[in-house]
């Protein structure tokens, strides 16, 4: 069949004014007089075909016009361009219907593309419009995520090397016992208002896909069979996609995966497709990019319209649409919107949360591939750094405490892909799993650095690859056939100014990645919809291949109170926690940061108010009742000095306010085992407080303790041990409580072993003194004596005795120092200072 029959496009109005090179997202700078709209501005053929194009000129003056059109610049133009009419009278508010036609020509090379300029003039010659139709030379498909010669390589990859056969053999089980759902519609609420879609999900678009490559490198047509079946259900008019208009829940982050895939796998079988099936595909391909359009916004920047948007290039790809491809990468909110303004300069997605830090990668890798395999190139792309707006679509600045803008330096003028692709390597653990942050688990590695590492060939990408099992449809296609042997790239401390995280990790000479002590400290940028309220906060604490802490610890759904009543707050994180309320997240700052052989220092700092905590409310939408700052309230400054020696951990906390507050520093291991210097005062307590607007509701069994001399509080998680050294203050009251449970436990997410500790103050101005020691088998720590809140001294069971001296805590910050030195019998044998 010929590519250029039958192709429809989304109907839309342009109106131009007489700047008509200009984009054509801009306003006219007046008011026009003339419009010329188009149900298609872009559609293929290949060379010999006639390519029809139908557009409306109408008269929206208050005066009959006559209207004179042309093509401007024909001479300039490789392919032949006729108009079915050349002038028209029309009278106020009448339209006329006419036609151009584009023979394509060779001499446009396939995949290329030529823009035809459509001028409405008045009788004295005047442009009162223009509309830019763009006629690409077709290419045979596929074209998208795969190509003929693609296949050609996979399939001498399976067979030459056990892994990709693996591989292959794996994932033909899998779609062999993969079924798709019987269609249906449901109607629930998603999380809290109530739609309709049809019962996919959004791995069903990427199942497809896995079907059309086993039937292409198989040639077994039960997968033709399970996929075509699949497709005619789904694209159906009646009862299809078009019924609903949502394939998955509807949420744009699982419609742009959905289709993403979906058009990749119509587009290996595009030969095999019937004409019926082939327009079917179009329509709710064009019914997709209708709603697309529909939700992008500039300042709509978040993984969801990242996703979607992704989605929507590769369905323009398909179609060969290359003005929807160029609507899609520089209008509003669309791909240029997204990198410009959504990739910080240390190149984290500015969401700091790390799954949807991947997803973003993720989807813009596949897309880059499928610019690459149409002849473009985005891996090498560089876009405009743009400001981000510190509101979304549907929520100001502030809401429920939420920041939107980025934080930190502003860095290169541009932005890419390859920025995107690599600054993880230094916050993950010796498994290659990125340190839990925001919304997020320890997460381990996206197949996209299958294709990054393809593409630019760095050796920490590989690295990174090295540590997974090479299993996706990812790695099978683009995977390299052998990986060099690389040195670990992150054995070092590291820190990334914009999403504000610093990894302190201990270097002992002839320790492996696993005995490294390794603590991290967030100070960064919040992240909107999925920021938490941590700064100052340590993130995680790892030792020999055991997660201490994870800022997931607690998991309640996105549509339950417990999301931003609990997970999010400051009281469910490790640090000092101010009247039991929320901390505002604010530009925070890390003040000082040594990377040396004996000690790894970072110093992080904020100053904020503190208010209640949002509470759910199911009449609204979003549902939240969100809360003022009391106008009494005045700043507090919080800053946390932290050391990591071979050993152990220091953390030194100062707070400091014009007023008194109840300040609790708060620390949350698994498997309690025993206090030492702590009695108990009081009962234990069913719920720690019930105050509705407190996030202590949510912490359980809680029993307070009284110590006037400091207090030892050990953990035993399996084997993984963590002792608690709290020196300072020295008299102070001491919570342990049952840390909130949100359902089922995954890893570090929902322990029901899980226990709170806070040890509580009231005052204006505190420091905290505390040593942590995570280890197994046996403490490496005989004694500590400290005299005061800024030196202490920690006797080793092995002889030595280490002196930390800390200076000017509570000065400006500016001149913050850090002595340790350490004594074996009465020789000094090292002497550091950062």
């Amino acid at each position: 069949m010929k590519l250029s029959r039958g192709l429809t496009l989304i109907g839309f109005w342009l109106c131009c004014n007489l700047v008509c090179n200009a984009s054509l997202n801009e306003k006219p700078n007046h008011k026009p007089n003339t419009y010329l709209s188009t149900n298609a501005q872009s559609k293929p053929g290949f060379n010999g075909d006639t390519i029809s194009y139908i557009f409306q000129v109408k008269n929206i003056s208050d005066k009959t016009q006559t209207i004179h059109l042309n093509i401007r610049k024909p001479r300039e133009l490789a392919c032949e361009t006729i108009l079915s009419e050349e002038k028209f009278i029309l009278k106020p508010g009448t339209e006329q219907t006419a036609g151009i036609s584009v023979i394509m020509n060779d001499l446009i090379p396939v995949g290329g593309y030529e823009n035809a300029m459509l001028i409405a003039k008045n009788e004295k010659g005047e442009e009162l419009a223009c509309l830019k139709f763009s006629t690409t030379h077709a290419k045979a498909h596929p074209f998208l995520l795969t190509t003929n010669k693609l296949f050609k390589e996979v399939a001498n990859k399976v067979k030459k090397y056990d892994w990709a056969k693996d591989n292959f053999n794996n994932m033909l089980k899998e779609l062999d016992s993969f079924e798709f759902p019987a269609q249906t519609v449901i109607t629930k609420p998603r999380p809290t208002q109530v739609w309709s879609s049809l019962n996919y999900v959004a791995s069903d678009g990427e199942k497809a896909f896995k079907l059309a490559i086993a039937y292409r490198l198989t040639g077994e047509k039960r997968y033709y069979n399970k996929l075509i079946a699949f497709i005619q259900e789904l694209t159906d008019p009646k009862n299809g996609y078009l019924s609903v208009g949502a394939a998955t829940t509807g949420v744009m982050v699982h419609e742009g995966n959905f289709f993403l895939h979906l058009a990749a796998a119509c587009d290996i079988i595009y030969s095999e497709l019937s004409e019926t099936e082939h327009k079917n595909i179009v329509d709710i391909f064009r019914h997709y990019l209708k709603q697309n359009r529909h939700h992008m916004t500039s300042i709509g920047i978040m993984n969801h319209q990242a996703s979607a948007n992704a989605g929507a290039i590769l369905v323009a790809i398909y179609l060969q649409d290359l003005a929807e491809v160029e609507h899609l990468t520089y209008a509003d909110g669309g791909m240029a919107d997204q990198i410009g303004k959504g990739v910080m300069a240390d190149g984290w997605w500015f969401e700091s949360t790390v799954n949807y830090c991947y997803l973003v990668a993720q989807r813009y890798c596949l897309v880059a591939q499928a610019f690459e395999n149409y002849g473009w190139d985005l891996y090498h792309k560089r876009f405009p750094a743009k400001y981000k707006s510190k509101d979304f679509e549907n929520a100001k600045e502030g809401f429920t405490g939420m920041k939107f803008d980025n934080w930190g330096p502003a860095g290169k003028s541009t932005r890419g892909l390859e920025d995107m692709v690599s600054p993880y390597v230094p916050f993950m653990d010796e498994n290659a799993a990125v340190v839990s942050s925001n919304d997020s688990q320890a997460t381990y590695p996206d197949p996209f650095y299958e294709l990054s590492y393809r593409e630019y060939g760095m050796e920490e990408l590989a690295w990174v690859l090295g540590k997974t099992n090479r299993s996706s449809w990812v790695s099978l296609m683009y995977g390299v056939t052998e990986l060099p042997d690389v040195k670990d790239p992150r054995t070092e401390s590291a820190f990334a100014p914009n999403v504000g995280i610093s990894a302190l990790r201990s270097q002992k000479e002839g320790q492996n990645g696993e005995e490294q002590i390794q603590a991290y400290f967030k100070y960064g940028t919040h992240g909107g919809w999925h920021g938490q309220f941590d700064r100052t906060g340590m993130l995680a604490l790892d030792r020999y291949g055991y997660k201490y802490f994870g800022t997931e610890m607690a998991w309640f759904g996105y549509g339950k109170p417990g999301y931003k009543e609990c997970v999010q707050t400051s009281l469910t994180h490790n640090m000092v926690v101010v009247d039991e309320l929320q901390q505002e997240a604010l530009p925070s700052e890390q003040l000082l940061f040594y990377a040396g052989d004996k000690m790894q220092v970072s110093v992080t700092q904020t100053i904020a108010r503190w208010r209640k905590i949002p509470t759910f409310n199911i009449e609204k939408f979003p549902p939240w009742d969100d809360k003022e700052f009391d106008p009494e309230f005045k700043p507090v400054l919080q800053r946390r000095l932290a050391v990591v020696t071979d050993d152990y951990v220091v953390l030194a906390d100062y707070m400091k306010a014009p007023q008194k507050h109840t300040y609790d520093w708060m620390l949350h291991p698994v498997g309690f085992k025993n206090i030492e210097g702590a009695k108990k005062h009081g009962e234990v307590l069913d719920t720690v407080n019930t105050d509705y607007e407190s996030p202590y509701k949510y912490f359980t069994q809680g029993q307070w303790y009284l110590t006037n001399k400091g207090s030892k509080v050990e953990f035993d998680d399996g084997g993984a041990k963590l002792d608690v050294h709290h020196i300072w203050p020295r008299k102070a009251e001491l919570l342990i409580a049952k840390y909130p449970n949100g359902g089922k436990q995954k890893w570090v997410k929902n322990n029901p072993n899980r226990k709170a500790i806070a040890i509580r103050v009231n005052q204006k101005e505190a420091v905290y003194l505390t040593v942590l020691e995570p280890y197994k088998g046996e403490s490496a720590i005989e004694k500590i004596e400290s005299k005061s809140s800024e030196e202490l001294t920690v006797y080793l069971k092995d002889g030595r005795k280490q002196t930390l001296i800390i200076s000017n805590l509570k000065g400006n910050g500016s001149d913050i120092k850090v002595k340790l030195g350490e004594a074996f019998g009465s020789s000094v044998i090292i002497e550091k200072t950062n």
